[in-house]
């Protein structure tokens, strides 16, 4: 047994054998350099029992081969076929790439060492689990392998997906792996996702744009500190340039706060929203599934030269701009009525007046619009009303014969048949009137007490009536003023969601007759008639088993070119702006 302990020898961290002789005085490291040791005098070793010597060998059989770490050892390890030993450590260790190195080893030398094989186990246990990480190309023979993919950072595995989108599924076989759903340990075992790259390319693209920008601006301040290093020989303290950038640049700094928000809430959205449009994103695609693809203008074609989608689109486009004009005129035609009686001297009360106006402006909408749409179901109030009142009769032949209601129906069906769409969208004007007029009243209460009262005077001397004094000089003034917030006010309602969805939910449908067939495959996706197109963008996106993101935002496209058009427009040509620039 000493003489076998004399030729034992441990595998340093790679696999390679470093041995030592029990008489050299001599040991050797992890790595097989050769560490002189003081000599030692030596102890006389108690003889070992029978039974512990079988077992000592045993175990020494045991553990004289090792699986390496893709496979088992060249060399088979014995059984240990003892009832009472237990398996020991393995003496020997393998390399990185499976190479078996083996030493006998006995138990004394095996106790010496216990720190030392620990250690290697557990930085063996560590490059196992990194080179595990990371896919062995060597399996991708003449197939396309993804650098970027799967060992780029943030940047570099963004902008590769912003413009490939992804390339591999589940299902996929590469690097002799399987890609699944999420895998979290080897993240290349990942199936791609195009949103969240498109999403992220995105992202890494505006903050490299961000980071280049600051970089020229650096650059040119270094130009310019030049310049004036030569001009006076001296170089700028650095508090001096600390409290002249915060100087020169003040404004910039505060403002950069609002200046992300903006950034990260509004442009990178907008963006990605963009980028929706030059995809074929839709419900055909899984994500993990099926990849989603760039395909340039397509869907901008699709939607130009079809007749079906033409058709429905130029029907909800005519809805939603009568809609914005209606339901901005009528909230400032009354709001500017109140407002006229309110302030009249002949009105007695006018702050109770102004209170009791006001109250509906000071409700929650969501709230109130639930109310209302419970107000007009069939087994609504409003029907209710009108039987208990015995008005049921005359109010739906009046309807009937000015053409709201298709059918004199008893009770009135509001929201849910085909034939009722012109009454849903009368109710919606007047329900947006009954929340817009308040707002509109208080706003132009201010502009008349700031209307000097002389003026009025002047023309009563000159013999100007009440309507005259009105047309002269309430009324254009108002107008002038008010000009940005009627722009405004159109903008909003142009994209009035809520007052469309939560009351009516775009109902009532259309008539089956009048949808072409190469639309019913959208199916709830199909806008209703008092549906405008931002309603519409939202079933499109959010139908479930019926999704057309690409289509949504297409049509989101269209709605930023004609709001921000039609308020660029009026606002550069409004009386009130064009004071501001000539100031």
């Amino acid at each position: 047994m000493e003489k076998e302990s004399a030729a034992s020898s441990d595998a340093d961290l790679y696999g390679d054998a470093s041995s030592s002789k029990a008489g050299s005085g001599t040991t050797t490291d992890i790595y097989g350099d050769v560490i002189p040791a003081k000599p030692k005098a030596p102890k006389a070793k108690p003889a070992e029992s029978p039974a512990k010597a079988q077992a000592s060998e045993s175990k020494a059989s045991t553990s004289s081969s090792a699986d390496d770490l893709y496979g088992p050892s060249s060399t088979p390890a014995k059984k240990n076929t003892s009832a009472t030993a237990s398996p020991a450590p393995s003496s020997s260790a393998s390399d990185l790439y499976g190479s078996s190195s083996s030493s006998t080893a006995e138990a004394g030398s095996q106790t010496a060492s216990t720190g030392l094989s620990a250690t290697s186990a557990a930085a063996a246990q560590a490059l196992f689990i990194q080179h595990y990480t990371y896919p062995n190309y060597a399996y991708q023979q003449g197939k396309p392998t993804y650098v970027f993919r799967d060992f780029g950072g943030f940047f570099t595995k963004g902008l590769w997906g912003l413009g490939s989108l992804g390339a591999l599924v589940i299902g996929d076989q590469y690097s002799g792996k399987k890609i699944v759903l999420f895998d979290q340990v080897s993240d290349w075992l990942t199936a791609d996702n195009s949103v969240n790259l498109m999403g992220n390319g995105l992202i890494a693209v505006i903050i490299l744009l961000i980071a280049a920008l600051l970089w020229i601006l650096g650059i040119a301040d270094a130009y310019q500190s030049r310049i004036e290093i030569i001009k006076t020989g001296k170089i700028e303290p650095f508090t001096k340039f600390i409290q002249r950038v915060w100087h020169t640049l003040f404004s910039y700094i505060v403002s950069a706060p609002a200046f992300v928000a903006i950034l990260f809430f509004t442009v990178i959205p907008f963006v990605f929203t963009f980028l929706l449009a030059f995809t074929d994103y839709t419900y055909k695609v899984h994500l993990g599934q099926g990849l989603v693809h760039w395909v340039g203008f397509h869907t901008f074609t699709f939607l130009a030269l079809d007749p079906a989608w033409i058709l429905i689109f130029g029907q909800i486009f005519a809805w939603t701009v009568f809609w914005a004009l209606m339901s901005s005129f009528t909230v400032f035609a009354l709001g500017f009525i109140n407002a006229m009686v309110v302030e009249s001297p002949l009105v007695k009360g006018r702050k109770i007046w102004r209170a009791v106006l006001i109250l509906p402006w000071a409700l929650p909408q969501l709230i109130v619009l639930m109310v209302f749409k419970n107000v007009f179901d069939t087994a609504g109030l409003a029907n209710q009303l009108l039987f208990a009142t015995h008005l049921m009769g005359p109010v739906t032949n009046f309807l009937a014969a000015i053409g709201l209601e298709g059918h004199p129906d008893q009770p009135i069906f509001w929201f849910t048949q085909f034939y009722n769409g012109n009454l849903a969208k009368f109710v919606v004007v007047m329900v947006n009137l009954w929340f817009g007029a308040p707002y509109h009243m208080m706003m132009i209460i201010g502009i008349l007490s700031a209307i000097p009262k002389d003026m009025y005077e002047a023309a009563e001397v000159d013999g100007a009536n009440g309507f005259q004094r009105f047309r002269s000089i309430t009324l254009p003034m108002v107008l002038s003023a008010t000009v940005p917030a009627l722009i405004m006010t159109f903008s909003f309602n142009f994209n009035n969601f809520g007052a469309v969805y939560f009351l009516t939910g775009g109902g009532p449908a259309w008539n089956p007759s009048q949808i072409p067939d190469s639309m019913k495959i959208i199916s709830s996706a199909l806008p209703g008639q008092t549906d405008i197109l931002i309603s519409w963008i939202y079933k499109l996106s959010f139908t479930k088993g019926f999704e057309q993101f690409n289509v949504a935002a297409v049509y989101s496209i269209i709605i930023f070119l004609i709001v921000g058009g039609f308020s660029v427009f009026n606002m550069v040509r409004s009386k009130s702006f064009s004071e501001e620039g000539n100031e």
